[in-house]
Protein backbone atom coordinates (compact mmCIF):
# COMPACT_ATOMS: atom_id res chain seq x y z
CA UNK A 1 0.00 0.00 0.00
CA UNK A 2 2.84 2.07 0.97
CA UNK A 3 4.66 1.77 -2.18
CA UNK A 4 1.45 2.48 -4.06
CA UNK A 5 0.76 5.94 -2.23
CA UNK A 6 4.72 6.77 -2.98
CA UNK A 7 4.19 5.97 -6.81
CA UNK A 8 0.79 7.90 -7.02
CA UNK A 9 2.21 11.01 -5.11
CA UNK A 10 5.43 10.79 -7.60
CA UNK A 11 2.89 10.94 -10.69
CA UNK A 12 1.18 13.88 -8.82
CA UNK A 13 4.53 15.65 -8.69
CA UNK A 14 5.85 15.35 -12.36
CA UNK A 15 1.63 15.71 -13.37
CA UNK A 16 1.61 19.26 -11.45
CA UNK A 17 5.59 19.84 -12.68
CA UNK A 18 4.39 19.48 -15.95
CA UNK A 19 1.49 21.50 -15.76
CA UNK A 20 3.53 24.76 -14.75
CA UNK A 21 4.10 27.12 -17.56
CA UNK A 22 7.80 27.55 -18.77
CA UNK A 23 9.01 31.22 -17.67
CA UNK A 24 9.07 33.17 -21.20
CA UNK A 25 12.30 34.93 -22.17
CA UNK A 26 12.58 38.79 -22.21
CA UNK A 27 12.72 38.78 -25.46
CA UNK A 28 9.69 36.36 -26.38
CA UNK A 29 7.52 38.63 -23.55
CA UNK A 30 8.78 41.92 -25.68
CA UNK A 31 7.48 40.54 -29.22
CA UNK A 32 4.53 39.12 -27.22
CA UNK A 33 3.85 42.83 -26.15
CA UNK A 34 4.60 44.34 -29.57
CA UNK A 35 2.94 42.09 -32.07
CA UNK A 36 -0.32 43.65 -30.35
CA UNK A 37 1.05 47.20 -30.94
CA UNK A 38 2.06 46.49 -34.17
CA UNK A 39 -1.08 45.16 -35.49
CA UNK A 40 -2.98 47.78 -33.68
CA UNK A 41 -1.18 50.89 -34.99
CA UNK A 42 0.75 49.82 -37.99
CA UNK A 43 -0.75 46.79 -39.92
CA UNK A 44 -4.00 48.16 -41.00
CA UNK A 45 -5.41 48.85 -44.47
CA UNK A 46 -5.54 52.75 -43.34
CA UNK A 47 -1.60 52.77 -42.28
CA UNK A 48 1.35 50.25 -43.71
CA UNK A 49 -1.51 47.73 -45.33
CA UNK A 50 -2.89 44.76 -43.31
CA UNK A 51 0.23 42.59 -43.80
CA UNK A 52 2.73 45.53 -43.94
CA UNK A 53 3.18 45.53 -47.17
CA UNK A 54 2.89 49.41 -47.69
CA UNK A 55 0.48 50.90 -49.80
CA UNK A 56 0.67 51.75 -53.32
CA UNK A 57 0.24 55.04 -54.96
CA UNK A 58 0.65 55.26 -58.91
CA UNK A 59 4.77 53.65 -59.58
CA UNK A 60 5.56 54.47 -55.61
CA UNK A 61 4.36 54.05 -52.06
CA UNK A 62 1.94 56.01 -50.46
CA UNK A 63 2.96 54.58 -47.44
CA UNK A 64 6.52 52.48 -47.31
CA UNK A 65 6.62 48.61 -46.55
CA UNK A 66 7.56 47.71 -43.00
CA UNK A 67 8.69 43.97 -44.31
CA UNK A 68 11.18 43.01 -47.30
CA UNK A 69 14.25 44.67 -48.66
CA UNK A 70 12.65 48.13 -49.21
CA UNK A 71 12.03 48.68 -45.50
CA UNK A 72 15.33 47.43 -44.79
CA UNK A 73 17.31 49.05 -47.19
CA UNK A 74 15.55 52.70 -46.10
CA UNK A 75 15.95 52.26 -42.17
CA UNK A 76 18.98 50.27 -41.98
CA UNK A 77 18.86 50.06 -38.04
CA UNK A 78 16.21 49.76 -35.44
CA UNK A 79 17.14 53.80 -34.20
CA UNK A 80 16.12 54.65 -37.79
CA UNK A 81 12.78 53.25 -37.65
CA UNK A 82 12.30 54.25 -33.96
CA UNK A 83 13.20 58.26 -34.98
CA UNK A 84 10.24 57.84 -37.76
CA UNK A 85 7.58 56.27 -35.73
CA UNK A 86 8.66 58.93 -32.29
CA UNK A 87 8.58 62.06 -34.29
CA UNK A 88 5.42 61.49 -35.92
CA UNK A 89 2.21 63.88 -34.36
CA UNK A 90 -0.08 61.11 -34.24
CA UNK A 91 -2.43 60.75 -30.76
CA UNK A 92 -2.09 57.21 -30.98
CA UNK A 93 1.52 57.16 -31.32
CA UNK A 94 2.51 59.46 -28.96
CA UNK A 95 0.60 58.05 -26.06
CA UNK A 96 2.89 54.73 -26.50
CA UNK A 97 5.62 55.33 -24.65
CA UNK A 98 9.11 55.02 -25.99
CA UNK A 99 9.76 51.27 -24.34
CA UNK A 100 6.28 50.14 -26.02
CA UNK A 101 7.44 51.85 -29.68
CA UNK A 102 10.74 49.90 -29.57
CA UNK A 103 8.70 46.63 -28.31
CA UNK A 104 6.65 47.47 -31.67
CA UNK A 105 10.55 47.68 -33.42
CA UNK A 106 11.46 44.31 -32.22
CA UNK A 107 8.15 42.57 -33.43
CA UNK A 108 8.60 44.26 -36.77
CA UNK A 109 12.38 43.13 -36.98
CA UNK A 110 11.26 39.63 -36.29
CA UNK A 111 9.10 39.66 -39.26
CA UNK A 112 11.90 40.95 -41.46
CA UNK A 113 14.18 37.27 -39.75
CA UNK A 114 15.63 39.49 -36.94
CA UNK A 115 16.80 37.16 -34.10
CA UNK A 116 17.24 39.53 -31.36
CA UNK A 117 19.25 37.97 -28.48
CA UNK A 118 18.46 40.41 -25.84
CA UNK A 119 15.68 42.88 -25.26
CA UNK A 120 15.23 45.91 -27.64
CA UNK A 121 16.08 49.21 -25.79
CA UNK A 122 17.09 52.29 -26.60
CA UNK A 123 20.88 51.76 -25.67
CA UNK A 124 21.02 48.80 -28.11
CA UNK A 125 19.02 50.28 -30.81
CA UNK A 126 21.55 52.11 -33.19
CA UNK A 127 23.86 48.71 -33.20
CA UNK A 128 20.28 46.61 -34.08
CA UNK A 129 20.05 45.83 -38.33
CA UNK A 130 16.57 45.81 -39.66
CA UNK A 131 17.54 42.43 -41.96
CA UNK A 132 20.07 40.70 -43.66
CA UNK A 133 19.69 42.80 -46.86
CA UNK A 134 19.51 46.35 -44.96
CA UNK A 135 23.52 47.55 -45.11
CA UNK A 136 25.76 49.55 -43.15
CA UNK A 137 24.94 53.35 -42.33
CA UNK A 138 27.99 54.80 -42.91
CA UNK A 139 28.74 57.88 -40.42
CA UNK A 140 27.44 61.53 -42.20
CA UNK A 141 24.63 59.93 -44.30
CA UNK A 142 21.05 60.37 -43.49
CA UNK A 143 18.41 57.30 -43.66
CA UNK A 144 16.06 56.94 -44.95
CA UNK A 145 17.67 59.14 -47.87
CA UNK A 146 16.20 62.52 -48.18
CA UNK A 147 14.45 63.26 -51.60
CA UNK A 148 15.40 66.96 -52.45
CA UNK A 149 18.36 67.42 -50.53
CA UNK A 150 22.54 66.88 -52.08
CA UNK A 151 24.51 65.04 -49.33
CA UNK A 152 27.82 65.81 -48.93
CA UNK A 153 29.64 62.45 -48.65
CA UNK A 154 33.05 63.67 -48.18
CA UNK A 155 33.34 65.01 -44.22
CA UNK A 156 35.00 63.69 -41.10
CA UNK A 157 31.71 62.62 -39.60
CA UNK A 158 31.54 61.79 -35.58
CA UNK A 159 30.82 58.62 -34.42
CA UNK A 160 27.11 58.05 -33.37
CA UNK A 161 25.28 58.38 -31.15
CA UNK A 162 26.26 60.69 -28.94
CA UNK A 163 24.20 61.76 -25.85
CA UNK A 164 24.16 64.07 -22.60
CA UNK A 165 22.07 64.10 -20.00
CA UNK A 166 20.98 65.67 -16.31
CA UNK A 167 17.97 64.64 -13.76
CA UNK A 168 15.31 65.71 -16.50
CA UNK A 169 16.28 64.94 -20.01
CA UNK A 170 18.31 63.06 -21.71
CA UNK A 171 19.46 64.33 -25.18
CA UNK A 172 21.17 62.14 -27.64
CA UNK A 173 22.23 63.01 -31.63
CA UNK A 174 21.21 59.68 -33.45
CA UNK A 175 22.02 61.14 -37.59
CA UNK A 176 24.23 63.82 -38.46
CA UNK A 177 24.82 64.75 -42.51
CA UNK A 178 25.95 67.83 -44.60
CA UNK A 179 24.23 69.21 -47.87
CA UNK A 180 25.21 71.48 -49.88
CA UNK A 181 21.35 71.87 -51.21
CA UNK A 182 17.90 71.30 -49.74
CA UNK A 183 15.31 71.45 -52.84
CA UNK A 184 16.39 74.86 -54.72
CA UNK A 185 17.84 76.45 -51.62
CA UNK A 186 21.52 76.75 -51.78
CA UNK A 187 23.96 78.72 -49.15
CA UNK A 188 26.09 81.44 -50.66
CA UNK A 189 30.10 81.58 -50.61
CA UNK A 190 29.97 77.69 -49.96
CA UNK A 191 28.05 77.06 -47.05
CA UNK A 192 26.74 74.16 -46.05
CA UNK A 193 23.38 72.60 -44.46
CA UNK A 194 23.67 70.58 -41.25
CA UNK A 195 20.80 67.82 -40.89
CA UNK A 196 20.55 66.66 -37.50
CA UNK A 197 18.21 63.69 -35.83
CA UNK A 198 18.24 63.95 -32.28
CA UNK A 199 16.09 61.97 -29.21
CA UNK A 200 15.17 64.08 -26.44
CA UNK A 201 13.93 61.47 -23.56
CA UNK A 202 12.12 62.73 -20.17
CA UNK A 203 13.85 61.39 -16.86
CA UNK A 204 11.78 63.75 -14.80
CA UNK A 205 8.46 62.63 -12.98
CA UNK A 206 6.96 65.61 -14.11
CA UNK A 207 6.10 66.72 -18.06
CA UNK A 208 8.45 69.39 -19.90
CA UNK A 209 8.18 71.46 -22.45
CA UNK A 210 10.42 71.90 -25.50
CA UNK A 211 10.61 74.12 -28.47
CA UNK A 212 13.38 74.82 -31.12
CA UNK A 213 14.53 77.71 -28.64
CA UNK A 214 15.82 75.32 -27.19
CA UNK A 215 18.33 74.29 -29.32
CA UNK A 216 21.68 75.57 -30.95
CA UNK A 217 24.74 74.81 -32.89
CA UNK A 218 27.37 76.20 -32.08
CA UNK A 219 30.42 76.61 -33.89
CA UNK A 220 34.13 75.96 -33.23
CA UNK A 221 34.61 80.30 -33.53
CA UNK A 222 31.56 80.49 -31.12
CA UNK A 223 28.52 81.39 -33.25
CA UNK A 224 25.29 80.15 -32.16
CA UNK A 225 23.10 78.84 -34.97
CA UNK A 226 19.18 77.85 -34.67
CA UNK A 227 17.44 75.70 -36.48
CA UNK A 228 16.05 76.98 -40.07
CA UNK A 229 12.18 76.66 -41.43
CA UNK A 230 13.15 74.92 -44.25
CA UNK A 231 11.09 72.02 -46.07
CA UNK A 232 12.96 68.85 -46.11
CA UNK A 233 11.66 65.64 -48.05
CA UNK A 234 11.85 63.16 -45.42
CA UNK A 235 10.32 61.48 -42.66
CA UNK A 236 11.11 62.02 -39.50
CA UNK A 237 9.36 65.36 -38.60
CA UNK A 238 11.18 68.87 -38.44
CA UNK A 239 11.55 69.79 -34.26
CA UNK A 240 8.02 71.77 -33.45
CA UNK A 241 7.71 73.20 -29.56
CA UNK A 242 5.74 70.04 -27.29
CA UNK A 243 5.21 68.77 -24.11
CA UNK A 244 6.67 65.60 -23.21
CA UNK A 245 5.23 63.32 -20.27
CA UNK A 246 7.46 60.71 -18.32
CA UNK A 247 8.67 58.10 -20.11
CA UNK A 248 8.04 59.63 -23.57
CA UNK A 249 9.92 61.51 -25.94
CA UNK A 250 10.61 62.66 -28.79
CA UNK A 251 12.49 62.17 -32.29
CA UNK A 252 13.03 65.67 -34.57
CA UNK A 253 14.81 66.85 -37.61
CA UNK A 254 16.78 69.92 -37.13
CA UNK A 255 18.43 71.83 -39.98
CA UNK A 256 21.32 74.60 -39.82
CA UNK A 257 23.20 76.92 -42.32
CA UNK A 258 26.80 76.59 -41.64
CA UNK A 259 29.08 79.57 -43.57
CA UNK A 260 31.35 78.71 -45.19
CA UNK A 261 34.45 80.18 -43.42
CA UNK A 262 33.01 77.73 -40.45
CA UNK A 263 33.09 74.72 -38.56
CA UNK A 264 31.11 72.28 -36.33
CA UNK A 265 31.29 72.86 -32.64
CA UNK A 266 29.09 71.24 -31.19
CA UNK A 267 25.13 70.82 -30.39
CA UNK A 268 23.10 72.35 -27.64
CA UNK A 269 19.92 71.73 -25.75
CA UNK A 270 19.18 74.16 -22.90
CA UNK A 271 15.84 73.70 -21.23
CA UNK A 272 15.19 77.43 -19.31
CA UNK A 273 15.39 75.97 -15.81
CA UNK A 274 19.02 74.17 -16.46
CA UNK A 275 22.47 74.31 -17.64
CA UNK A 276 23.08 73.20 -21.47
CA UNK A 277 23.68 69.55 -22.77
CA UNK A 278 26.14 69.47 -24.80
CA UNK A 279 27.57 67.07 -27.74
CA UNK A 280 30.74 67.85 -28.82
CA UNK A 281 31.19 67.53 -32.52
CA UNK A 282 34.20 68.91 -33.52
CA UNK A 283 36.53 66.01 -35.21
Amino acid sequence: MRLILAGLLFFITLWVASCRSIPASPVADQLSRGQEIYHQGCATSTCHGVSGEGITSGDGFESWPLVGEEFQRRNPTAQVVFDIIRSGGEASLRALTDQQVYDAIAFELSLNEVELTEMLVAQNAPLISSGNTAGAQKPGSLFPPPENARLISTWSAPSLPISAENSDLRFRLTQIALATSIGQSVLPANGSYVLVVFTLEVLANHSLAVSPQNLKLVTEDGQMLEPLEISLSYPVARFYPQDIEPGHGTAALAIFALPGAANIGDLQFTLPTGQPLILQLAS
